[in-house]
């Protein structure tokens, strides 16, 4: 959850900033992801949630599958 800066090859003169929190990562300016970070920290129970749920999905559509493999 710690922001920190990113040096981006292709735009060596602007600031870029990352912050990543359950898998996902996001770039921008500092105030982008600050704003970002904020948001997954006071809806976390709204995101776990939604990955719970995602997860669930697909789970059961795997269970659809008739793959046999290679």
């Amino acid at each position: 959850m710690e922001i920190i800066k990113h040096y981006n090859p292709y735009r060596p003169d602007e600031d870029i900033y990352k912050c990543t929190i359950r898998y996902t990562t996001q770039y921008g300016t500092l105030d982008e992801v600050t704003a970002w970070r904020d948001d997954q920290l006071e809806n976390e129970a709204y995101y776990k949630e939604r990955e719970e749920l995602s997860f669930k999905a697909a789970g059961e559509f795997y269970k659809t599958l008739d793959y046999k493999g290679d």
